[in-house]
């Protein structure tokens, strides 16, 4: 048996490379879900940069930036791993959720690290929010058809949601504390 080369994988990464790109011109841009992805990926911004607490811009902004990172890196080991897929995108070459992953979900906690002043309120908070996005928003985009589970749950997710926001908190927590 032959095992595959890097020039075996990099031509079938081209190869997905323009099949990606005739799907997202054929069937997503322009269409209402390609709007949808947009808005989704500068209104939370919008509405944060109006509402943020702005004596704490930079600490909380550090917090929402550490959660994209850990959404879209989550996001992209979940997908290359076929336990979810995304439909539609918003641009061709970038990874599919990328209007969650840097934008509706850091934003969205964003504003409970914002507005919890003790660890409980943040831990019950990020519950809600967690199961909000679990069992409301998942389902909804799958009825859509923007979102597909393939070998994954939606409790799976809610437990990973709750996992990850309690990493930026903690590390925020760490780096702010005054003395």
């Amino acid at each position: 048996m032959k095992y595959p080369t890097f020039e075996d994988v990099k031509k079938a990464r081209e190869t997905l490379k323009d099949v990606s790109t005739s799907h997202w011109v054929q069937d997503d841009l322009f269409t209402w879900k390609w709007w949808l992805l947009l808005a989704a990926t500068f209104l939370p911004w919008v509405i944060w940069i109006k509402y943020r607490d702005k004596e704490r811009t930079l600490e909380i902004l550090c917090y929402g930036l550490l959660w994209a990172i850990l959404a879209s890196a989550t996001d992209v080991i979940g997908g290359e791993s076929l336990l979810w897929g995304y439909p539609d995108k918003l641009l061709p070459m970038v990874p599919p959720l990328f209007p969650a992953d840097i934008s509706v979900i850091p934003v969205s906690y964003m504003f409970i690290y914002q507005y919890t002043n003790t660890l409980k309120r943040y831990l019950v908070f990020s519950l809600l929010l967690s199961g909000f996005f679990s069992y409301i928003v998942e389902p909804i985009f799958i009825k859509l058809e923007m979102f597909a589970l393939h070998n994954w749950a939606h409790t799976y997710s809610f437990i990973g949601f709750f996992i990850l926001s309690l990493i930026p908190y903690y590390l925020i927590k760490k780096l702010t504390i005054k003395k």
